[in-house]
């Protein structure tokens, strides 16, 4: 059983792509996906062992900031949480918002943010 899915393709842009997609795949169990990446040069993407339609689209490190949350979903939220924590990934303390989801927030290697929630 996978811990982790995505429902919609993000960019997360990097200063190190290589060791991105390296700490992805180690820590997060991405594997690389065949998901054409429009207009992205040196962009590699990455998936989930189940989702291999939608992408963690890996590229250089953009000059105009990206306000979009990037998500991930679990639906053993208190398992994802242990096993994220474990592979050394920076994660936060689960909180439960106003609708009653719990959810975690995470970086990666670089600092990027990425937000871990219950699946609805």
């Amino acid at each position: 059983m996978a811990l982790l899915r995505i429902a919609d393709s993000f960019y997360v842009g990097v200063k190190d792509i290589a060791g991105s997609v390296s700490w992805y795949m180690e820590k997060l169990g991405c594997a690389r996906t065949q998901v054409e990446v429009d207009d992205c040069e040196n962009c590699i993407a990455l998936c989930f062992p189940k989702d291999r339609q939608v992408a963690i689209v890996i590229g250089p490190v953009s000059n105009v900031p990206d306000p979009a949350t990037r998500m991930l979903y679990s639906g053993a939220i208190e398992k994802a949480h242990q096993w994220l924590n474990f592979r050394g990934v920076a994660v936060g303390s689960i909180t439960t918002d106003r609708q009653g989801t719990r959810y975690f927030s995470m970086t990666d290697l670089e600092g990027n943010p990425i937000e871990v929630s219950e699946e609805p």
